[in-house]
Order: structure tokens, then sequence, then C-alpha cells
């Protein structure tokens, strides 16, 4: 928006637009801390288990049935972060369809979020051990004979 300003002096925001993004300004950091926290609070685990076992986990469901403790803990953290984003965007008189919908866009964006910090965690990691033992082998001599 400042951006816009430095180019435009005159330009003024309509009413409509302030309101939109007042609401992406709260939503936007929730959505990023609601996913660092869970990442940060169970990465190890994360990162072990296949990639698809956060999604039972923001789901608060699994086609096995039963979740596991750690799931259940992200699940929790999950909730109330659903919930307050419903109360920003005051959803209260949505369908229930209306509210599985945005529920589902949420939860989705949510796993994104976490499946990437889980990839470009693990990718780092590679990253630095192949550096490693590039090393490794550039500080590697022959010894014996053949």
């Amino acid at each position: 928006m400042r951006l816009l300003k430095k180019f435009f002096p005159g330009y003024k925001m309509k009413e409509g637009v302030r309101e939109t993004t007042k609401m992406t300004k709260i939503i936007g950091p929730l959505l990023d801390k609601a996913a660092n926290d869970i990442f940060l609070a169970h990465k190890k685990t994360l990162l072990s288990e296949p990639i698809t076992y956060i999604v039972p986990a923001v789901w608060s469901a699994s086609k096995d049935g039963k979740l596991t403790a750690e799931q259940e803990n992200i699940s929790k953290q999950v909730l109330p972060v659903i919930k307050e984003i419903f109360a920003v965007m005051e959803i209260g008189n949505m369908t229930e369809a209306q509210k599985f919908a945005v529920g589902f866009l949420v939860r989705g964006l949510i796993i994104s979020k976490i499946t990437y910090m889980i990839e470009a965690l693990k990718n780092r990691l590679f990253a630095l051990n192949v550096q490693n033992i590039d090393n490794i082998i550039h500080q590697m001599k022959p010894m014996g004979n053949a």
C-alpha cells in the first residue's frame, strides 16, 4: 500500500478495500503463527513421519479411526485458530455447507504451509549433508595399493 502512495500520492483507498485488507492483516498472521507453532512444536515427528501425517492431524480425523497422541495435540492447536478466523470473518450467519467450505480452505492452507516447512527443512538438511560429503571427499587421500 505504501508503494501505491509513493507512486500515486493522491490515491485514496475505498472503505470496502480497507475492510478487506483489515481482515487479511489479521487472518494472515494467525495462519502463519499457527503453522510455525505447530511445526516448531512437532518438527521431530513431522520430519520422521510421511508427509501425509499432518493431514489427519489438521482435520482431527483419520481413515484408520484413531489419531496418534501427537496428531491430537496438533488438532488441538488448529481448532482455536479456525474458530478465531471464523470470528474475524463473522461467519455466524452462513449455512453449515458454507462454514465447512471455508474450514476446508483454511485447513488446506494450514496443511500446505506445514508441508512446505517440512520439505524446505528436509531440503536444507540434505543440502548441508551434500556439502559435508563433498568436503569429506575432497579431503580424502588414497591409502594402500591396489
